[in-house]
C-alpha cells in the first residue's frame, strides 16, 4: 500500500508544480505610495490579463515560473517573475510602478500639434460652415447662399477636413501607437492593421469612453488579433 502511495505522489508531483496560484495583488505607485487604479496586470506566459480596479487590486492566476507584466501609460512597465512576489500583512502581493516622465511628455505633446493661431482659424472655418442653418431664420439669402454658392461648398469641404483633423487630434489623446504599445506590450505591433482589424475601437468610442472601458476595449481586440495569427 505505501509503494503505491508514494507511486501516486511522484506522479502528481510535476502537476502541482505546474499548478496555477491564486494572485491576489495591490498596485501602488513608488513615488507616492497612492493606489494606482486602470494597470494591467498580464501573465507573460499564458496571455491572460486582468486591470487594477479602483482600490489597486487585481486578481490573476499563475504559476511559479510564470512572469506577469504590469503596464500603464506613463509609467515604465514592469517585468516581475512570480518568485519573487512577497506577501504582506493582508495576504496581498503589492507591486509598485515607477513614473516614465519621457513617456508621459511624448503623449502629453499631441495636444500641442497645431499652434493657437491655427486652431483658431479652423474653428473659425467650421462655424462659417454652420451659418446656413444658423441664419436661415434671420437671413434667408446668406443661408441660401452659404449651402448653394462655390464659395459655400468649398467652405464645407475644408470645414469637414478641419474637424476630422480636430478629431484625430483629440482621440490621439487617448489612444495612440505609445499607448497601445505600452498596454499590450508589443513593440512591433503593426498600429495601422490593427486599428483596421478592430473596428468596434472607433473614434467615437474613444472620444466618449475613458480609463477601464476604454483599455478592457483595447486589450480585447488584441487578444482575438493575435488569436487569429496576425
Amino acid at each position: 500500500m505505501n509503494a503505491w502511495f508514494k507511486i501516486l505522489v511522484v506522479t502528481l508531483l510535476p502537476s502541482f508544480a505546474g499548478a496555477q496560484e491564486a494572485i491576489r495583488g495591490v498596485i501602488y505607485e513608488k513615488d507616492s505610495s497612492n493606489v494606482m487604479p486602470y494597470v494591467y496586470v498580464i501573465n507573460k506566459t499564458t496571455g491572460s490579463g486582468a486591470m487594477s480596479n479602483l482600490e489597486g487590486k487585481f486578481y490573476i492566476t499563475a504559476n511559479l515560473n510564470d512572469t506577469i507584466i504590469c503596464s500603464h501609460v506613463g509609467y515604465i512597465k514592469e517585468y516581475i517573475p512570480v518568485k519573487s512576489l512577497k506577501k504582506n500583512a493582508k495576504g496581498e502581493y503589492p507591486i509598485y510602478m515607477r513614473t516614465q516622465y519621457i513617456n508621459l511628455n511624448t503623449v502629453s505633446i499631441t495636444s500641442f500639434k497645431y499652434k493657437p493661431y491655427e486652431r483658431e482659424y479652423m474653428n473659425k472655418i467650421i462655424d462659417m460652415s454652420h451659418i446656413r442653418t444658423i441664419d436661415a431664420f434671420n437671413s434667408p439669402f446668406t443661408a441660401a447662399y452659404m449651402q448653394f454658392s462655390r464659395r459655400g461648398r468649398e467652405i464645407r469641404k475644408l470645414a469637414k477636413i478641419f474637424d476630422d483633423l480636430l478629431i484625430e487630434e483629440e482621440v490621439a489623446k487617448k489612444i495612440n501607437p505609445e499607448i497601445i504599445r505600452n498596454l499590450t506590450g508589443d513593440e512591433k505591433l503593426d498600429i495601422e492593421a490593427f486599428r483596421k482589424f478592430c473596428l468596434e475601437l472607433s473614434n467615437q468610442f474613444i472620444l466618449t469612453h475613458d480609463g477601464f472601458d476604454l483599455y478592457t476595449k483595447v486589450m480585447d481586440c488584441y487578444k482575438r488579433y493575435k488569436s487569429e495569427g496576425r
